[in-house]
């Protein structure tokens, strides 16, 4: 977010140090989405390119140029085709990473407001709920036909959730 490097803790020993070049910026990532190769995807919030990290060799690789703008996306999702989707916060559309091209692109109808969702879960079928913020509908994306549904109206307001969890009973 505002650290300039990248933080790893070490439950073995319980330290924490800082690794890798440093990278500028305020408000830069919003979380990360750990890949199958062991890699992690930075989701970009106000950053103009999505940050990778080698843990192998500490590096941070800038790649795939971006949406400009503040506050764009608030988490992600490693979804089941290794792509990542970027739950929009500030941003207009979903936002797809793929980690095998280095691309980014934007997906699906515009979905308005501000401060829309805060987190996105993966669904057994596929599927993935962005969670509300300050969104009056929850968000359903299907990342096979790239578009987002909005459903089940809930209470207005700003604030509302701020994460989700998939119950045992799906």
């Amino acid at each position: 977010f505002e650290a300039d490097k990248v933080g790893i803790f070490d439950p073995a020993t319980d330290t924490f140090s800082l690794v890798g070049a440093i990278i500028s910026g305020d408000d830069k990532y919003a979380c990360g989405v750990l890949l199958p190769n062991g890699k992690v995807v930075f989701v970009p919030r106000d950053a103009d390119k999505v940050g990778i990290f080698d843990p192998t060799t500490d590096n941070t690789t800038l790649v795939g140029a971006i949406n400009s703008g503040s506050n764009k996306y608030a988490g992600g999702v490693l979804l089941p085709s290794g792509k990542v989707a970027f739950v929009p916060f500030e941003a207009d559309k979903v936002g797809i990473f793929d980690p095998a091209t280095d691309t980014f692109s934007l997906v699906g109808a515009i979905i308005s407001g501000d401060d829309k969702y805060a987190c996105g879960v993966l669904l057994p079928n596929g599927k993935v709920v962005f969670v509300p913020r300050d969104a009056d509908k929850v968000g359903i994306f299907d990342p096979t036909t790239d578009n987002t549904t909005l459903v089940g109206a809930i209470n207005s307001g700003s604030n509302k959730y701020a994460g989700g969890v998939l119950l045992p009973s799906g």
